[in-house]
């Protein structure tokens, strides 16, 4: 029983946590209407939590949460997950470390993403200090690629395409969907979190400089 009730509470935790970054994230803009969508899961565990579709982000409550098995099919709940909710199993099933994941759709990835040509699917990012937020980077002079993805409602394909660039070029710091919006994860939500936040600043950044 101690364990269960344990469990419990480490979970009521994590939806806590989660939904407090679901407002931060409402309140910069990046979740216009009841767009974008987020999971986490606990560690050694295969099941995860993500957000109901159709909410409004700037009202999301942790009972917006629904619980699903590793393939994303709800345990227990008749509520819709989201219609993306394919590519959090595409991520927690390449990245056994990720334990939470974000999505936004940010005015600058965007307009990013959606100006970038087919030849040059992705967006540089270099030189600049606070890259030195994203784990594992330790300078600013470095440069992190993010890949940007054809936008597609066939998600089952779309995360097969996704996960075969994956096994070609190793994990990258997040990726776009073309016109969409990106996606980041992590070991845990705070530093998911810092992930988006560190990558949706250079993206304002990146577009500011070219529109010099």
């Amino acid at each position: 029983m101690e364990s269960l009730n344990s469990k419990m509470e480490a979970i009521a935790a994590l939806k806590s946590s989660l939904v407090e970054v679901i407002h931060f994230l409402h309140r910069q803009g990046w979740a216009p209407a009841t767009s974008s969508n987020y999971s986490f899961r606990e560690a050694e565990h295969d099941d995860f939590w993500i957000s109901a579709s159709g909410i409004d982000k700037g009202a999301f409550a942790e009972s917006d949460l629904i619980h699903v098995d590793a393939l994303g099919k709800p345990i227990d709940d008749v509520r819709k997950t989201s219609a993306e909710t394919g590519l959090h199993v595409l991520i927690y099933e390449c990245f056994p470390e990720a334990h939470c994941v974000l999505h936004s759709h940010s005015v600058y990835n965007t307009v990013l993403s959606a100006s970038r040509k087919r030849k040059k699917m992705y967006v540089d990012l270099q030189g600049f200090e606070v890259l030195k937020g994203l784990s594992g980077i330790q300078t600013h002079d470095v440069k992190v690629r993010i890949p940007v993805f054809e936008n597609s409602q066939d998600i089952e394909a779309l995360a097969e395409e996704i996960g075969a660039w994956f096994e070609h070029n190793g994990e990258p710091k997040g990726f776009l969907l073309k016109g969409h919006g990106l996606y980041v994860w992590g070991p845990d939500i705070a530093s998911t979190k810092r992930h988006m936040e560190v990558l949706e600043f250079l993206f304002e950044v990146v577009y500011k400089l070219k529109s010099l």
